[in-house]
């Protein structure tokens, strides 16, 4: 993967794929203003590059059975390497688990969970994280409400 800057072309060409990757190349093209053919060259130069790491379908948890979701803080102790990328392994495994972040601050990793109820949740948080090895806390929320940006722009740089 290389470094890339990324002009106002791609900058369009990103929001158009994140708004809707199943649209044709053309009207992409016709969106931004460019030939199919430089707009099919700038996204397979986006792709080479790493900027679009891969297209996905957004899906309903409640749909799947999975309506209940949790944040899982726990805290970990003897920090190293060895136990965290163990916990993170385990719990990266579990069917449950939808993201994992590793973490500074009074956490070190945080568990995004989604499952179909709270007996699920309690058998998962006590049976499997809470008695890992390493872990000394946990705390775990519910979520009420997710939302998250399909669309993602870049920044100014504040430098």
């Amino acid at each position: 993967m290389t470094k890339r800057n990324i002009d106002r072309n791609d900058q369009q060409i990103l929001v158009e794929l994140q708004a809707d990757a199943r649209q044709t190349n053309r009207a992409i093209a016709a969106s931004v203003g460019l030939a199919p053919s430089t707009t099919l060259d700038r996204i397979r130069e986006l792709e080479r590059s790493g900027v679009i790491t891969g297209y996905h379908a957004e899906v309903d948890l409640a749909a799947l059975n999975r309506p209940l979701q949790a944040l899982v803080a726990v805290k970990i102790q003897p920090k190293t390497r060895a136990i965290i990328d163990e916990f993170i392994d385990f719990v990266w495994a579990l069917p449950e688990t939808i993201a994992v972040h590793l973490m500074s601050g009074q956490e070190d990793v945080l568990v995004h969970l989604s499952v179909p109820d709270t007996d699920r949740l309690q058998k998962i948080v006590v049976d499997n994280i809470a008695s890992l090895p390493g872990v000394v806390d946990e705390r775990t929320s519910l979520v009420f409400d997710h939302r998250r940006r399909s669309v993602i722009e870049p920044l100014e740089s504040t430098r």
